[in-house]
């Protein structure tokens, strides 16, 4: 095993240039959500020339990537996922461009040593993780199907192994009534203004029962036209966000029946309508983060806990971990800078962000090698996923 682990870091450490080039490339043409046709085709081209098989397009999303070496022998399906969109108005400050460089990178080196152990390595660019939704619509759409692990490594301030991310579903609502002068003919009108106020002031009261079970935020986005009108439409924004689907799921259905009861006594109508798709919760697997936490020692990182510090956000690769053994985890880039910062963003794009390259794409490569010369920690893989979906479920 200690072989082929230093075979893949030898690999790495010889196509370095070209995944920093591929970053490069990235860094310096950001495109947002489903626009990603420079990193798509700069990302196809590296898989080609390495020799996987490559389509475009896959899963009902034009500029999704899916790169795959079969070593014609039995063995597992090694799915490594990258990204590569930007953040709206922020360039690569989240630093996907190092995401796709190190996909890029660990399927290059299982590749080269897959014909002697057998399996199979699918590696994957992903757009539109920044609020799109690409992977949920890839995943509803079977792009993953047969994979046996997924693995994601993060740019971003320490290197960690587990993670945290709300589940999130975002819905606007739209409340209607009959409009009028409210100077001069105030009792011909119902304002459909009253059910939206006192929604915020329901959701504010609630604050305190909900606790730590999640977050219900919003923002007025309509409310109306002229002071002078008694307005007929008003809507308002919302997030619904918590740590388990199951108490996100609670609280969207509570939230909805508060703004069904809130129009009936208002005398107003009530409708709603999705923002986006529904981020769920990561659901790392153990046993993949105890390989990857040891593969990272090797290579000389430092794994910290999971703080706060790091962030909290969503992910779809959250709604990738429920349906298949996976995880998404960080490597270092530079200590003490947020992402969604300028200051990172400069970072992914120079000298640091080229060494992260290099210790994720080791680091994921090595933690399939395990996976492919030891058959029994397939076996625990699963166990522990099959475990998560009871715990779940009940």
């Amino acid at each position: 095993m200690d072989k082929y682990k230093e075979r893949v870091r030898q690999r790495v450490a010889d196509i370095l240039p070209e995944l920093v080039a591929l970053s490069d490339t990235i860094w310096s043409h950001p495109e947002y959500n489903f626009e990603e046709h420079h990193a798509c085709a700069a990302m196809s081209e590296q898989l080609r020339r390495f020799g996987f098989q490559v389509e475009t397009g896959v899963g009902g999303v034009a500029t999704s990537v899916k790169g795959v070496y079969e070593s014609g022998k039995p063995g597992p399906n090694i799915g490594i996922f990258g990204e590569f969109d930007a953040v709206p108005g922020m360039g690569h400050a989240c630093g996907h461009n190092l995401m796709c460089a190190m996909a890029v990178g660990a399927g290059e080196a299982l590749r080269s040593v897959l014909d002697e152990l057998g399996g199979t390595v699918s590696v994957f660019g992903c757009p539109a993780e920044e609020g799109g939704g690409g992977k949920i619509i890839m995943l509803q759409n079977g792009a993953f199907a047969g994979l046996d692990v997924a693995m994601l490594l993060h740019s971003a301030s320490d290197t960690v192994v587990q993670d945290i991310s709300y589940s999130r579903t975002d819905v606007l609502v739209h409340f209607y009534g009959k409009k009028s002068h409210a100077a001069t003919w105030p009792e011909e009108g119902v304002s459909a203004l009253t059910p939206v106020l006192e929604l915020f002031n329901t959701v504010n009261a609630l604050r305190l029962e909900i606790a730590d079970r999640g977050k219900i935020l919003g923002v007025i986005r309509d409310g109306g036209e002229e002071p002078i009108y008694i307005p007929d439409h008003c809507s308002a924004e919302f997030t619904i966000r918590s740590f388990s689907m199951k108490d996100k799921l609670d609280l969207l259905d509570r939230f909805l029946k508060i703004c069904q009861h809130l129009a009936e006594i208002t005398n107003t109508r009530f409708s709603y309508e999705p923002v986006g798709l529904p981020y769920e919760d990561i659901r790392n697997n153990p046993v993949l983060e105890e390989l990857l936490e040891r593969n990272f020692t090797a290579l000389g990182e430092q794994v910290k806990p999971r703080e706060r510090e790091l962030g909290i956000g969503c992910t779809d690769m959250g709604n990738v971990t429920h349906e298949i053994p996976g995880l998404q985890s960080y490597v270092l880039v530079v200590p003490e800078t947020r992402g969604h910062t300028p200051e990172f963003e400069a970072a992914v794009g120079g000298p640091a962000g080229h060494k992260t390259i290099a210790v994720g794409s080791s680091a994921m490569a090595m933690t399939a090698v395990d996976i492919l010369t030891d058959p029994s920690l397939l076996g625990r893989i699963r166990d522990a996923f099959a475990e998560m979906k009871a715990r779940y479920e009940r």
